[in-house]
């Protein structure tokens, strides 16, 4: 590699560096912001708006509409469920279910939240040509394949929190 090309090479690395940068940031900040003047965090308020979106979801739905691990969003309802804004219940069509609603404080609550990052995200992903994004998608597991930062396993998109 010349010295050129080397020298684009960095700067182009140093580009992606600043791009994941403030991906990290905006998410942290908006996050905060959330768990500040809402009580709630980032990935309580999306399974709240999916719920709001799809009343009587399973666990397993939520996780698909989430983009993320069943075990992450049975924690994140848990704690909703146990501030009272969302409720489980047999399902009425299938009595081997049980479906995840808003209460009426979750509907309230709702109420007062606006956009999330991870909603204006996957907005502008699912936007996005499908062949960039399915490049995008590789580029990504390679890249993360390649820092040794993800197991087999789906990444959580949600905090356990």
């Amino acid at each position: 590699m010349n010295r050129d090309s080397f020298s684009q090479y960095r700067s182009e690395v140093s580009e992606v560096m600043d791009y994941i940068r403030h991906i990290f940031k905006a998410l942290r900040v908006s996050s905060s912001q959330f768990e500040k003047e809402l009580g709630l965090s980032a990935a309580q308020i999306f399974v709240l708006k999916k719920l709001k979106e799809e009343p009587g979801l399973s666990i397993n739905d939520l996780a698909l509409r989430t983009t993320t691990h069943q075990s992450s969003v049975s924690v994140v309802v848990k704690k909703l469920e146990e501030q009272g804004l969302v409720s489980r219940a047999i399902s009425k069509e299938d009595s081997r279910r049980v479906v995840v609603s808003l209460t009426q404080d979750g509907e309230r609550k709702l109420s007062e939240i606006p956009r999330t990052v991870q909603e204006q995200m996957i907005d502008s992903l699912q936007k996005m040509n499908p062949e960039k994004t399915a490049t995008l998608a590789m580029l990504m597991k390679e890249f993360v394949n390649q820092a040794g930062i993800v197991e087999n396993a789906a990444a959580p998109m949600m905090e356990n929190k």
